[in-house]
């Protein structure tokens, strides 16, 4: 059956199904990292970018095309993790500008979005690379654009696309070296196919299974204005859910609860009871409430934790305002140590596996009672989200292009209290090009790089971007990286060890690390990170 147009319905749908379809391939996405180390994460960060989306749209009190694109914009811009993620949302930005007051979707629509989304992308990349879901992007557009008025029919159109994006994907290889290496196409551009597959089965009518699902969120309130203190908190936790098709009344469930805590509310029908608690054991009541009917909606709140936290907020908000403060983005309890020592006000968790969103950045810096706020991203990967958040925050954002966790600590330590702000990005962002960074992990699949025949599970060590050596043991490779990276110039090598590495081991390279480095100090330091064995710095 010929289908001319999409309206918002459909629409919808389609932005659903592209939802389940990526969620249910994540994995995939995460295996087609360049580099065979277990933290490839495209997937993951495309996946919550667009989930972040979707919870915008299921937000909505109305869904028109213009409401929902524009949702879905808003909603991955806040969400944005990693580069790929960032991408995705202004994929989604632009197409939200072409669909701006529109009823209904034609072929001519289609094309006109897409090549919105893909200029809109590509302009807020700094030095686009092409081979990559940028790429794809391009030229899926320039596709649509040349053949848009050879399809009348909207899915027969998509189709077209779809073959289009997976010819250009089969052809990342050969524009990236890297690709071809790692015997891999794109990573972020595999993530737009499942995209647009997921929307192409959702138009269709075919049922993908609803990972993410619509639900009506109890929007109360807990109250915690009548307390002044922790201890006038006598049931911890405000509890709220939903009996579906109940077999017994609310005033039976009542007569079961009324002595379990304070603050009841108890009401419904025949179909559905609402029950709001506070209680110390929301465990036994929803013990109880699951003999009377199926339970949904279920909110367990914290309202000893949240009264901490008002605490905390508050105790900000009267703090005196500083010039300086900083946000940091790392993982490891050694490493997080190292920052906060170096005067770092919150150090936000991410950089490996699982990077911060935009808006995970933007409420750490709120958090910062500073006239500037120096954010250092410490991961590639984290840069253009931290990037992002400088242009939205109404605060002063700085963002000074960290790539590792060592050209982190350079720039803290190049920071001076009593210079100004523009000295001090410039001498940070300086130091951050004079230090030199390697990693010691391990390969998650076989692999062939820059001509290195590598197995999986094989320790492989990385420098400038490049895996130098690769071995089976962790001590041995770092100690074959920390001479790739000496040189005359060198006075001081650091080695951060990770959660995996015990520090009788991690000591024990310090000899060896003398015999091939004999004029540089060293300090071995306990990071705490996953993943790596060892984070090296050399300066």
């Amino acid at each position: 059956m010929l289908m001319k147009y999409i309206d918002n319905v459909k629409f919808k749908k389609m932005l659903l199904g592209a939802a389940v379809n990526l969620e249910n391939n994540k994995t995939i996405v995460d295996s087609l990292n360049v580099f065979p180390v277990p933290d490839g994460d495209t997937g993951t960060n495309m996946n919550l970018t667009l989930q972040a989306a979707i919870k915008e749209i299921n937000n909505l009190s109305e869904s028109t095309i213009t409401s929902l694109a524009s949702a879905a914009a808003n909603g991955s811009l806040m969400g944005a993790r990693g580069n790929s993620g960032v991408i995705l949302s202004q994929l989604l930005r632009g197409m939200s500008k072409a669909l701006k007051g529109l009823n209904n979707i034609d072929s001519k629509i289609i094309a006109e979005s897409l090549k919105s989304a893909s200029d809109t992308a590509y302009k807020a990349v700094m030095k686009p690379v092409e081979g990559t879901m940028l790429t794809v992007a391009r030229e899926t557009a320039e596709k649509a654009m040349a053949t848009y008025t050879d399809y009348e029919d909207v899915i027969e159109f998509i189709e077209s696309l779809i073959q289009q994006a997976k010819d250009t994907l089969n052809r990342t290889p050969e524009m990236l070296n890297v690709l071809k290496q790692a015997d891999v196409v794109d990573a972020g551009g595999k993530g737009l196919i499942y995209l647009m597959e997921g929307a192409l089965a959702a138009l269709k009518g075919v049922e993908i299974k609803q990972e993410i699902a619509e639900q009506a969120v109890i929007d109360t309130e807990v109250e915690l204005d009548e307390f002044t203190s922790e201890d006038e908190i006598i049931f911890a936790y405000c509890t709220e859910f939903l009996i579906k098709n109940p077999i017994k009344t609310a005033e039976d469930f009542l007569t079961r609860i009324y002595d379990k805590g304070d603050s009841i509310v108890c009401a419904g029908n025949e179909n559905v009871i609402k029950i709001h608690i506070h209680t110390n054991n929301p465990g036994q009541i929803l013990a109880m409430a699951v003999k009377f009917g199926e339970l949904t909606n279920i909110k367990i709140d914290n309202m000893k934790e949240q009264f901490r936290e008002r605490l905390k907020e508050n105790h900000k908000n009267n703090q005196k305002k500083k010039k300086y403060g900083f946000v940091s983005i790392g993982v490891g309890k050694g490493i997080e140590k190292v920052f906060t020592d170096l005067n770092v006000d919150v150090f936000l968790s991410g950089g490996q596996t699982m990077n911060p969103s935009t808006e995970d950045i933007l409420e750490a810096a709120n958090d910062i009672n500073a006239e500037h706020i120096i954010i250092l991203p410490n991961n590639s990967n984290i840069i253009l989200a931290a990037t992002q958040a400088k242009k939205i925050s109404d605060k002063n954002l700085y963002v000074v292009p960290s790539k590792t966790i060592p050209q982190g600590i350079a720039a803290l330590i190049a920071f001076k209290e009593d210079s100004d702000i523009d000295e001090n990005i410039e001498a940070m962002s300086q130091a951050v090009k004079e230090v030199k960074t390697g990693l010691v992990t391990y390969a998650v699949r076989d692999t062939v790089f820059n001509d290195l025949e590598i197995k999986k599970d094989q320790i492989i060590a990385i420098y400038e971007g490049n895996i130098t050596n690769h071995g089976e043991n962790p001590e041995d490779e770092a100690i074959e990286l920390i001479s790739k990276m000496v040189d005359e110039d060198s006075f001081l090598i650091t080695v951060f060890y990770g959660d995996n590495v015990d520090e009788k081991t991690a000591q024990s390279i310090k000899p060896r690390i003398e015999e091939v480095a004999e004029d540089c100090d060293i300090e071995i330091i306990y990071g705490g990170q996953p993943l790596y064995y060892y984070i090296i710095s050399v300066e």
